[in-house]
């Protein structure tokens, strides 16, 4: 296989990529900035620990919930629970100095979530009240108590909403890559089709070889008579 077979290969898979993967990129963008599909505000959440109004639960360190690292999401149950009624407390652990930190979650609203999600594990329906994404932040934060009225039962679960601007910037990213590819794949596309209207090159002897016994012109013909 010489090079010019390589090429051609390799611009037909640029064909191929730009005209199906540029307008499914497109699609996705679409999906981002409509907040559909994958982007779609999440009905559902794995509740890793409940606790009661007042009491203090361990997020972070040996014994605790079973937080990952990252932002996390406290929610309230019964679901009807207005979500404005509910204050946090959070506390550091002691530090090898003896110090301790502590302050207030500021209660930053939560994105990327239905108002009402369901337990993947339960069934039991929740409100989302607040989030650390965008807050506080969860750095530092070892212990959290919650208190709020009407509410009976706490939970805290990890934050998987997907903000709006998160959503912007993930459509911005696949418009710019899809139109890329998208335009690769047309220039790939009339890459060919110059080729195909490209003159095919004559053949350097069309009357065959030449030469003392050659089928065309020479100083002797096939039969080997001038």
């Amino acid at each position: 296989m010489n090079l010019r077979e390589r090429l051609r290969i390799v611009v037909a898979m640029w064909i191929f990529i730009g005209l199906i993967g540029g307008p499914f990129t497109l699609l996705v963008a679409a999906a981002a900035f409509t907040a559909f599909g994958p982007f779609a505000p999440h009905s559902t959440a794995s509740v890793r620990a409940q606790f009661a109004p007042g009491e203090e639960v361990k997020v972070r360190g040996e014994d605790a919930v079973g937080l990952r690292p990252g932002e996390f999401m406290i929610l309230t149950r019964p679901a009807t629970v207005d979500p404005s009624a509910v204050t946090c407390e959070w506390k550091s652990r002691v530090y090898s100095t003896g110090e301790q930190e502590s302050g207030t979650l500021e209660p930053v609203a939560v994105e990327g979530v239905e108002p009402v999600v369901t337990d993947t594990r339960s069934g039991v329906e929740y409100r989302p009240a607040m989030t650390t994404a965008g807050g506080s932040g969860w750095l530092g934060i070892d212990y959290v108590t919650c208190r709020g009225t009407g509410v009976e039962t706490f939970a805290i679960t990890e934050d998987k909403g997907m903000s709006s601007a998160t959503r912007t910037s993930a459509g911005v990213v696949a418009v710019v890559f899809g139109l890329l590819i998208t335009g690769m794949g047309f220039g790939a596309l009339k890459l060919t089709q110059h080729w195909r209207r490209q003159p095919a090159v004559p053949a350097p002897y069309p009357h065959g070889h030449p030469g003392p016994y050659g089928h065309g012109p020479g100083p002797y013909s096939h039969n080997g008579q001038r």
